[in-house]
Parts: C-alpha cells; sequence; structure tokens
C-alpha cells in the first residue's frame, strides 16, 4: 500500500512513495491549478478507501478538469503539511461517537494552517454513533469544526468486518452491532 497518492485531471492516479514526516515538499509545485491535499485517519482501512476515492475523482469533476485540480492523498500519520496547498479535505473513521485520536492531533498541529484554507471535512462508521459533523453534534466535532473553519462536513457509512478487529475491539463490540460494508 503506497502512502501518498497524486492524482491530476485526465491522468491516471500515480501512487508515490512515502515522503518525510511533516514534509512541506509534498505540494505538487508544479501544478497549473489548485493543489487539494486529502488527510485521513484511518483504523482498518475503510475510511482511507473513501479518502482515495475523494482524490481521485475530485480531478475528474467538471471543476476539477476545468481548473487542472491536483489532489493529494497522505495518512495523518506521515503529519502531510497543508501549507502548499490551496484546499484540504480531512476525515477520520468513527469510533465510540470520536474521530481517531491521531486525527484529532493532527487537527492540534495543523488547526494554524488550515484556518486560512478552504477546508472540508468528513467521517466514516456505522450507524448508532452520535453524529459525526460539526453542524449536528457538539463535543469534539464542533471543537474540530472551529478549530479548522471547516466550510462543510460529510458523513458516509462505514465498513467493519468483525475478522479486522482486535481481540479488545471485538470484545467491546455490541452483541449484535451493525457490521458489513455501508460505503456507497
Amino acid at each position: 500500500m503506497t502512502d501518498l497518492l497524486v492524482t491530476r485531471p485526465g491522468a491516471t492516479s500515480t501512487p508515490v512513495q512515502a515522503f518525510p514526516r511533516g514534509s512541506a515538499g509534498l505540494s505538487p509545485a508544479s501544478a497549473p491549478g489548485p493543489r487539494v491535499l486529502v488527510v485521513v485517519a484511518s483504523r482498518h482501512g475503510a475510511t482511507r478507501g473513501i479518502a482515495a476515492e475523494l482524490a481521485r475523482a475530485l480531478p475528474g469533476t467538471a471543476a476539477g478538469r476545468s481548473s487542472g485540480l491536483v489532489a493529494t492523498l497522505a495518512p495523518v500519520e506521515l503529519q502531510p503539511d497543508p501549507v502548499g496547498f490551496d484546499a484540504v479535505v480531512l476525515g477520520s473513521a468513527v469510533y465510540s461517537g470520536r474521530w481517531l485520536e491521531p486525527a484529532r492531533r493532527y487537527v492540534d498541529a495543523v488547526a494554524p494552517q488550515l484556518l486560512p484554507r478552504s477546508t472540508w471535512l468528513f467521517s466514516s462508521g456505522l450507524p448508532g454513533n452520535r453524529p459525526w459533523c460539526p453542524d449536528e453534534a457538539d463535543g469534539d466535532m464542533l471543537v474540530i469544526g472551529d478549530r479548522t473553519g471547516a466550510r462543510g462536513c460529510r458523513a458516509f457509512g462505514g465498513r467493519l468486518e468483525r475478522r479486522l478487529l482486535s481481540a479488545a475491539e471485538r470484545r467491546d463490540w455490541p452483541a449484535g452491532g451493525a457490521t458489513g460494508d455501508l460505503r456507497d
């Protein structure tokens, strides 16, 4: 699995090897149009799949094609520097009604750099959790929305396969709790 994916309009997705932690060098400086950083926190890979699809799809939209938009996908663990980007899409899986800790730490680290950029949030998970977007919630998500200056948020269905869970996660998962792939 690659750590970084850069997509340009009209081109096949180009996987790129990992970049140094906190690297400002991941900015596609030669991009003719807007540069979008898609950052994701995913525990078992489903949310990463949603983020990868967003990074692939954005340059292919009518607006993406006409503007020459370039999207770059990176996991939060690599602490990508948003400074070289025009916009940021930041997402996390939701467990027990909260974003994953690496996503919350990333927001803490880069909030001042996100405020002047167009920033959007997304969450993914299974039904039954608290609302996952700042305009629907209080607590963590409200703070994340305020700190990032998010322009909007989208909630996506997630995926849970019991076989992927750790022993502790299986123990804590409610009997009869929702499982399966709810991604659209």
